[in-house]
């Protein structure tokens, strides 16, 4: 996001100007991104891939509590912005359609912060000092909204960007900006607080969990365009917090992979399965799973290799490649 433009001859001061005019120009447009990070985090705490069954308790801090895992939610959530990576969230619900992903860090927040910096600020130096005030500022709502729920107010986020500005920031921008930060605060801080309550139809529909994400992050992606123009592709990395255990409608996928004779016919039955669908993002997508591990009580060392080999391949048939399945105990906020 940042490019440093240097300009060595000694030239006219008529030269110079023009010069200094194509640079600053050439600088905006080599910065603008043409792709951005997005990670999209899905909870399953239908059973064993959190303590206790998805029961809340403070006191809890063992690393799959529920307790552990909103801090760790928020940390991934307070980095998000010095990062600039995109941040969805969601609960492994019963089905497709009753499953909801929501935006804690919206792409296009990340694209505006970068536009307006490429575009208001023309100095290297002021420019980290505003990019720091706007991670200052986005500490603040967050803050805010964890003191008090909806109580984020813009004055105070404007006011810390004009001051790490210098007032280079247009006050049209600054507002839009701190009315973001505030709308991303409030939701991300509504969301986490859902771990504390009894969020409805929660259920084990991982392949609808996953499918709803990828729908969502190509009808965002559909809309990014950097300030040049040009579209803007997202990078996405999906942290699946789920023991791989899905049951759907009462049927069991693991008793359905359990019946396959050997891991190449659980891997055929994932594409049989999957022959008709069409992923609707172009690009791949990075898995890490988090919990898999928790079937060992329920599952005999047989089974599971069918059912690790069931999900590699069903999460190859949605492009998503690069998959790491791992025990309980990762930690979301440093990944």
């Amino acid at each position: 996001m940042r490019v440093r433009c240097y300009i060595f001859h000694k030239l006219t001061s008529i030269s110079i100007s023009l010069v200094l005019v194509l640079a600053l120009s050439s600088c905006a447009s080599e910065s603008a991104p043409t792709s951005l990070k997005a990670n999209i985090i899905l909870l399953d705490i239908s059973g064993s891939s959190t303590d206790s069954k998805g029961t809340y308790n403070d006191q809890d801090h063992s690393p799959s509590s529920l307790s552990e895992r909103r801090s760790q939610l928020e940390e991934a959530f307070r980095n998000a912005v010095v990062s600039e990576t995109a941040v969805y969230f969601g609960f492994v619900r019963t089905g497709y359609g009753v499953t909801d992903i929501s935006t804690l860090v919206s792409p296009s927040l990340i694209l505006d912060i970068n536009n307006v910096l490429s575009t208001d600020i023309l100095n290297e130096k002021l420019m980290k000092e505003t990019s720091d005030g706007i991670s200052q500022a986005w500490q603040d709502a967050i803050k805010q909204e964890r003191e008090k729920p909806d109580s984020c107010s813009t004055e105070p986020i404007v006011k810390i960007i004009t001051n790490a500005s210098n007032a280079a920031v247009s006050d049209e921008n600054t507002r839009r900006i701190a009315t973001k930060l505030c709308s991303s605060a409030r939701n991300g801080i509504y969301q986490f607080d859902q771990l504390k309550g009894d969020p409805g139809d929660i259920g084990s529909d991982i392949q609808a969990a996953v499918d709803r994400s990828l729908q969502k992050l190509a009808s965002d992606e559909r809309r990014l365009f950097n300030s040049d123009g040009k579209q803007v592709v997202l990078i996405p990395t999906l942290i699946l917090v789920s023991d791989l255990i899905q049951v759907t409608n009462g049927v069991s996928k693991t008793n359905e992979v359990s019946a396959t004779t050997d891991p190449k016919q659980a891997c055929d039955l994932a594409k049989q399965e999957s022959k008709n669908f069409i992923s609707p993002l172009t690009g791949s997508t990075s898995l890490i799973s988090d919990g898999f591990a928790g079937t060992i009580k329920e599952v005999n060392q047989s089974d599971r290799d069918k059912l690790r080999k069931y999900w590699e391949c069903w999460f190859a048939t949605r492009n998503i490649d690069d998959i790491n399945v791992g025990a309980k105990g990762i930690d979301l906020g440093a990944l």
